[in-house]
């Protein structure tokens, strides 16, 4: 997608009046009369539910963009909490796959302009060198998945069952290695994951929206094609694996989009994907503030009924399913939390990074294992294989 300039006319314009849209507009984005920005306050964003003359600007149910059902009950209104870019949106829930899903679905040219060039994943988080896995999470790669070590050395049996009972807490969402074969990364944003996995091994690709990150992506040397996965036109059977790492959410039409990857997928290919999971606890605790929501960017939400009827509906089933949660998106969902509010965090709390400290990270970490053993961490780690035809 091509970096564009925010526009200030909100999409809601095709069923809102014009005076009704420049209140909406000035109540998102903070500014009266000149005044600075500032979020958007839970009683001023309840009366956007209804226009100046008391009529809805926003359905209270909807139709599911996934599997179809009429009916789906609006949750609550939200807006663009990350960059604050204009528009109300709201957030409903259906009754039948449990997806949650935004109104007004916007076309893919309004959906772009809620991609600014500072968004996150065009940008390389860290350097491509540097360390990103302890000790623990070092010993599971290799031991587990397979992944070859720094020096030679034995892996007993022992360390195998280990390693095994340690991936249900760390190194989640590392796909196993398989010493050649051909990964794709659909929606590889700069492409640090994909030259780690070429680094690995792996002949590996990337398809990417977005003009920044293709660009960023082919300058460290990786083949990377420009547009949505249809676009690129793979040959029939082509990969071993395809990865989608925290992109089905962004997805218009997942459906579509499963029926391609089932297509380029070996028979004996998987799929291995990370999503938000909207039956978490802090979801439960934080609704609209929760950060992994990031309206208007997740069209579609998910939790493991919504990803199970999709593979229904594109035959696939799940292999392997386990949750992740972490203490960034706890704390910036807390942060949205008094700011909804018009609380503010004392200037010596905002100067703690409390998403990077290790102590933190360390208080959190038991909290979140039981969390995510119960099965209501922040994201779902999922590993997805085509049903052969003796699973009819």
């Amino acid at each position: 997608m091509e970096s564009r300039e925010p526009n200030t006319n909100l999409p809601l314009g095709s069923i809102i009046d014009g005076a009704s849209r420049r209140q909406t507009v000035e109540k998102t984005t903070g500014r009266e009369s000149g005044s600075k920005r500032r979020p958007l306050m839970k009683s001023e964003r309840d009366d956007d539910s209804q226009s100046s003359v008391g009529k809805p600007l926003l359905p209270r149910t909807a139709t599911c963009p996934l599997c179809g059902r009429s009916g789906a009950s609006q949750l609550f209104l939200n807006y663009d909490r990350v960059h604050r870019l204009p528009g109300i949106f709201g957030l409903y829930r259906c009754g039948g796959c449990d997806a949650i899903f935004i109104q007004p679905w916007l076309s893919e040219a309004e959906l772009a302009r809620y991609y600014p060039e500072q968004y996150g994943r065009f940008r390389h988080s860290r350097s491509l060198n540097e360390k990103t896995y302890t000790g623990w999470q070092r010993f599971v790669l290799e031991n587990y998945y397979g992944y070859p070590a720094p020096t030679d050395h034995h892996s007993s049996s022992l360390k195998k069952v280990v390693a095994h009972l340690l991936s249900f807490i760390t190194a989640k969402a590392v796909i196993p290695y398989r010493g050649t074969g051909r990964i794709l990364d659909v929606g590889c944003g700069g492409g640090s994951y994909l030259h780690r996995l070429k680094q690995w091994g792996w002949d590996a690709c990337g398809v990417e929206p977005s003009q920044i990150g293709t660009k960023q992506a082919q300058s460290l040397g990786l083949t990377v094609r420009h547009g949505m996965l249809a676009d690129a036109r793979f040959e029939s059977e082509f990969f071993d694996v395809v990865r989608l790492s925290n992109v089905l959410e962004h997805i218009r039409d997942p459906i579509p989009t499963f029926q391609e990857i089932q297509r380029i997928l070996k028979s004996d290919g998987l799929v291995y994907l990370t999503v938000p999971n909207t039956r978490s606890l802090v979801f439960w605790l934080f609704q609209e503030n929760w950060y992994a929501l990031e309206t208007p960017r997740h069209v579609i939400s998910y939790c493991p009924r919504t990803l199970e009827a999709l593979c229904r509906a594109t035959g696939f089933e799940i292999a392997r399913l386990t949750f992740a949660s972490g203490p960034f998106n706890f704390v910036r969902s807390v942060r949205y939390f008094f700011e909804e509010r018009g609380k503010h965090w004392p200037n010596w709390l905002r100067r703690i990074r409390w998403d990077q400290s290790k102590f933190i990270r360390r208080v959190l970490k038991p909290c979140f294992l039981i969390i995510d053993g119960s099965g209501y961490g922040d994201f779902l780690h999922a590993t997805l294989r085509k049903k052969t035809a003796r699973d009819y």
